[in-house]
């Protein structure tokens, strides 16, 4: 397992209470279960719908959720941005 570096920006970082931590995961769908885990079913349902950044790279322009992690990865999440 790659041991990644998650960071958590705007609502999310409210939700969770911190704004990084590190957890180990082969990929991003499994970094998405324990995140579920770790943080509860109402973060994992409001990150299906992030930005989720890879070392700077949007996850949905590599691989998406099969996405492999390896150690040292920044894995970012933005939450949807509303206007008005």
């Amino acid at each position: 397992m790659a041991d990644v570096e998650v960071r958590l920006f705007a609502e999310y970082r409210k939700q969770v209470g911190v704004s990084r931590f590190r957890m180990e995961a082969d990929d991003l769908w499994q970094l998405m279960e324990g995140l579920a885990s770790r943080c509860g079913s109402d973060f994992l349902i409001g990150a299906e719908r992030a930005m989720i950044l890879i070392n700077g790279r949007n996850s949905a322009q590599l691989a998406g959720m099969r996405t492999v992690l390896r150690d040292g990865d920044v894995v970012s999440f933005f939450p949807p941005l509303a206007g008005g």
